[in-house]
């Protein structure tokens, strides 16, 4: 409901074309790491192809190269995509987990439930891929659902810590042009004027509509808060005890997991500096909330 992507029919590069651009960019650049940016790289309609440029790619670099997809969470099911991928050297996996609430997945369509996410996200694992989970907090259900703020925000940081995520990154639903999200939330007034929410506010980090279950300021405030939970100062000295005990860690638990969990903490600990220098620029800048909170009190 949210995707304006899933709108279209997508136009198919070959096999050959994605393993040639890839051998040229590793002959003239050197390049050993690569973001496939395929909205869905397990699309279902040219699976046939991608498992043969993964094919393409193992067979010339074998697993040496470090590699990137947007994948969707259903292809968990998809042994041999999964496989092709990991031989090919895909590293990281990008999945749009969007919410652990049902009551939201039923709103978005997804067509699965918060235990299907944590079933398939376990596979992934399994294959040792290492994942960047992406969600959409409060994402506007049907009208007559109410979830109360703190009981979304505590589903969602039990949710990331069950899923076990690498790292993880949370935006605030925003109805996008062409959308039915959009269509939906006009038909229902809740979507906020442009002159107070201009097109400029359409990045994930701003409200844009009117929430049924909240404030407006909490929602505008909720998302970070999660964001803030995973991403912790604590790191920092995580960081240095897992160094310390490395030794000892990875005669117990072998070198991947290691160090899988030593990159988790460098990644959280930079994600804290970051999150703490935006969240500077946006007090001194933004007169966001000021604004919302001159307009509503709350939303009902």
């Amino acid at each position: 409901e949210f995707c304006s992507v899933r709108n279209d029919s997508p136009r198919w590069a070959s096999a050959q074309n994605l393993f040639e651009t890839i051998r040229f960019l590793r002959e003239s650049r050197s390049a050993k790491e690569f973001f496939i940016v395929d909205d869905n790289t397990g699309e279902r309609k040219n699976r046939e192809e991608t498992i043969e440029a993964f094919c393409l790619i193992a067979k010339e670099y074998g697993s040496s190269l470090w590699i990137i997809v947007q994948i969707g969470l259903e292809s968990a099911k998809d042994a041999e995509l999964l496989d092709a991928m990991k031989k090919a050297g895909v590293r990281e996996v990008c999945i749009g987990y969007e919410s652990p609430i049902d009551e939201e997945l039923k709103a978005m369509r997804k067509g699965y439930s918060s235990a299907d996410m944590l079933k398939w996200t376990k596979i992934y694992h399994q294959f040792g891929f290492l994942i960047h989970g992406m969600f959409i907090f409060s994402y506007p259900a049907e009208l007559g659902i109410h979830i109360p703020v703190k009981k979304k925000i505590e589903r969602y940081k039990k949710f990331i810590t069950s899923a076990d995520l690498d790292t993880i990154q949370v935006l605030i639903a925003t109805p996008i042009a062409g959308t039915a999200l959009r269509e939906r939330l006009e038909q229902e007034g809740r979507l906020l004027p442009l002159e107070v929410a201009p097109w400029s506010y359409y990045d994930g980090n701003h409200a844009c509509y009117v929430p049924a279950d909240m404030s407006i300021e909490e929602l505008q405030e909720a998302a970070m808060e999660i964001m803030k939970h995973f991403y912790h100062a604590r790191s920092f000295w995580r960081i240095g005890a897992r160094t310390i005990l490395m030794p000892i860690d990875f005669l117990v638990r072998g070198w991947p997991a290691w160090h899988r969990g030593w990159r988790n903490d460098i990644k959280r600990y930079g994600g804290y500096i970051l999150i703490s220098q935006w969240l500077k620029r946006y007090e001194q800048k933004e007169s966001f909330l000021k604004i919302l909170s001159g307009i509503f009190s709350r939303a009902d």
